[in-house]
């Protein structure tokens, strides 16, 4: 969001004008992404005099700013990501649930302790490496994963299906885009380049009319 807002701003030459801060309470914020990535968006951030405040813990929202145990940031407009949480409907339920409150799942997708029961996407808690993505393509993964044993169940055979861990994800800053892919073996990051918005936009495009 940070970096499409510095764009707009500067296509419509008001950049000048406008503070932007990006605060966070991780020291190393986006370190899911790997710690090359982190690295890289941190430096585009200052190349483009974004400040930031970081490792601090909210502590409360103002109508003049917000709080931190490391200080006050005044701000005219606040835009703020909360952290993730399960479905409220799952305590109503017999479903296992995970501390954060997900669906508890195993490496098939499956609910080990409910029959023919496969849960896909941000629901369900999967077991794999810590910075292990919820976002659209691990769905994705996860419901072709979920859908093979399901068939498989049906036809009598054993789960042999597991999502491969993997992260995609172009940080898209509306005139270019920085790309960054992470699995079990490797994190590669591309620095920013005016193709992998426009790819961005163009599997955007694909991908809806694939569903319509």
């Amino acid at each position: 969001m940070v970096f499409g807002i510095d764009t707009w701003l500067r296509k419509n030459k008001k950049r000048d004008r406008i503070d932007l801060l990006f605060f966070n309470p991780k020291k190393n914020p986006g370190e899911r992404l790997g710690e090359r990535a982190t690295s890289a968006l941190l430096s585009q951030m200052k190349k483009k005099n974004i400040e930031t405040h970081l490792g601090h813990k909210l502590l409360a929202f103002r109508k003049d700013g917000l709080e931190t145990d490391g200080g006050f940031i005044p701000a005219d407009l606040i835009l703020f990501m909360p952290g993730m949480t399960g479905p409220d409907w799952i305590s109503n339920t017999s479903l296992p649930i995970s501390p954060g409150g997900f669906i508890e799942i195993d490496q098939y997708c499956a609910v080990p302790s409910m029959e023919k029961v496969f849960v896909a996407g941000d629901a369900g808690y999967y077991p794999g490496p810590e910075w292990l993505p919820k976002q659209a393509h691990m769905a994705d993964l996860q419901a072709k994963a979920a859908a093979k044993n399901l068939i498989s169940l049906l036809d009598g055979k054993n789960l042999t299906f597991i999502p491969r861990s993997e992260l995609i994800c172009v940080v898209d800053m509306l005139n270019e885009g920085i790309l960054v892919y992470r699995d079990k073996q490797r994190a590669i990051i591309l620095p920013p380049m005016k193709i992998l918005s426009f790819a961005k936009h163009q599997f955007e495009k694909m991908y809806l009319s694939n569903l319509r």
